[in-house]
């Protein structure tokens, strides 16, 4: 069967690129979204009664995903990244069809705008329907989890360069809120693919907001050398 589902809305968010992003919702509370409807859904009506919930359901599709063929089998992370189960037992963003579903704090109603907090949303998300998260039908205490039974912790710590430091002084804003706290609860869950082995010379690039976070990491110790506008984001 072959469907045509429209986009209602779109996501602006604080992370510019796949890489970084928590690979789960909620695991980065300070990262921040606006969620802003589309025509012809874009009246404050459609949000009537939504303030009386402390969290959505927002089911979208990862844009940059998208892939002519699939593949029966993934590598989740947190099984090192080297070994397959099928996707469906996963939560893999290569699917037959790119469609993601996440639960995310509801901050504020603003006109057609939401703003969310502790997503896992890239910048431009198209985003396919919102529903509320309804407590007693969602939240299931004693069901199985599989390999991902728990919650991961961070197993880095992050420190700023002297450098980076004198830049978060200007670039920790109201465009960029939370930026030092942001980026600490990024890069403490160590973005770098499960399989790759650790280098501690290597400089890696991680886009937040309009900007480029170059950081290294050593003996589970993260330093964020520099945060610059990045040129390709800007006009």
């Amino acid at each position: 069967m072959t469907m045509n589902i429209n986009s209602i809305a779109t996501i602006r968010s604080c992370y510019s690129e796949k890489f970084g992003i928590p690979r789960q919702p909620g695991l980065v509370k300070s990262a921040t979204a606006t969620l802003e409807l589309a025509p012809p859904y874009n009246t404050p009506d459609a949000f009537r009664g939504l303030d009386g919930f402390s969290h959505l359901w927002i089911i979208f599709v990862f844009h940059q995903s998208a892939r002519d063929e699939w593949k029966a089998t993934v590598r989740p992370p947190r099984l090192g990244g080297n070994k397959r189960i099928g996707v469906f037992a996963s939560r893999s963003n290569f699917r037959p069809n790119p469609i993601g579903l996440s639960v995310v704090e509801l901050l504020e109603i603003d006109g057609i705008r939401l703003k969310l907090g502790g997503g896992d949303f890239l910048d431009g998300t198209p985003v396919l329907d919102i529903k509320p998260y309804i407590p007693y039908a969602d939240s299931l205490p004693n069901a199985l989890g599989a390999f991902a039974a728990a919650a991961p912790e961070p197993v880095n710590r992050v420190e700023f360069s002297p450098k980076a430091e004198r830049a978060l002084q200007t670039l920790e804003n109201r465009d960029r809120p939370a930026l030092r706290q942001l980026v600490c609860d990024m890069l403490a869950f160590n973005p770098r693919p499960a399989y790759q082995t650790e280098k501690p010379g290597r400089v890696f690039g991680t886009r937040v907001f309009d900007l480029e976070v170059r950081w290294k990491e050593a003996n589970s110790l993260v330093t964020v050398l520099s945060l610059d506008p990045s040129l390709n984001l800007i006009g």
